[in-house]
C-alpha cells in the first residue's frame, strides 16, 4: 500500500511541476508582450531562437518547435517586416540563414529583462542557496541528466 502511495504522491508532484512551469511561462510570455515591441509568444520563440543560433535557417526552427514550414515562413514573414530578423545570403544548402536585426536584438534583449525580472521577483524571499540549488535543479531537469 505504501508504493501506491508513494506513487501517486509522485504522480501528483509531477503534476504540480508541470502546472507551475507552464503558469510561469505564461505569466512571463505575457508580461514580455507589453514591451515596447509586442510580441506572441511564437514570434518571441523565434526571436530567442535566432538570437541563440545567429545563421539558424527556417527548417531549423520548425523542427525546434515542431511546428509546420509554412507556419514558421508566416511569423518570419512578419517578423521580417517587422524589421526584427534579416535573411542572410546563402553559402551553401537550402533555405537562408536568419538572424536578428539590430531592433530584433532590442526586442530579444527586452524580452529577456522583463523575463528576469518575473524570475527575480519570484525568487525576492528565497536564500541564495534556495536560489543555487533551484537552478541546478532546473539545469539537471532541462537536461534530463541522472541525479548528481
Amino acid at each position: 500500500m505504501q508504493q501506491i502511495d508513494d506513487a501517486d504522491a509522485r504522480g501528483q508532484d509531477s503534476t504540480t511541476v508541470l502546472r507551475s512551469l507552464l503558469a510561469i511561462t505564461r505569466r512571463g510570455l505575457v508580461d514580455a508582450r507589453s514591451g515596447e515591441t509586442p510580441l506572441s509568444i511564437t514570434d518571441q520563440s523565434i526571436v530567442m531562437a535566432i538570437a541563440d543560433e545567429p545563421g539558424i535557417r527556417s527548417t531549423d526552427i520548425a523542427q525546434m518547435f515542431r511546428l509546420n514550414r509554412s507556419t514558421v515562413s508566416r511569423q518570419l514573414s512578419s517578423l521580417i517586416a517587422l524589421g526584427l530578423v534579416q535573411e542572410m545570403p546563402a553559402t551553401a544548402g537550402r533555405g537562408r540563414p536568419l538572424a536578428l536585426t539590430r531592433e530584433g536584438e532590442e526586442a530579444f534583449l527586452g524580452t529577456l529583462d522583463t523575463l528576469q525580472h518575473v524570475i527575480d521577483t519570484h525568487l525576492e524571499q528565497w536564500s541564495d542557496a534556495e536560489v543555487s540549488r533551484f537552478a541546478h535543479d532546473l539545469q539537471r531537469f532541462d537536461r534530463g541528466d541522472a541525479p548528481s
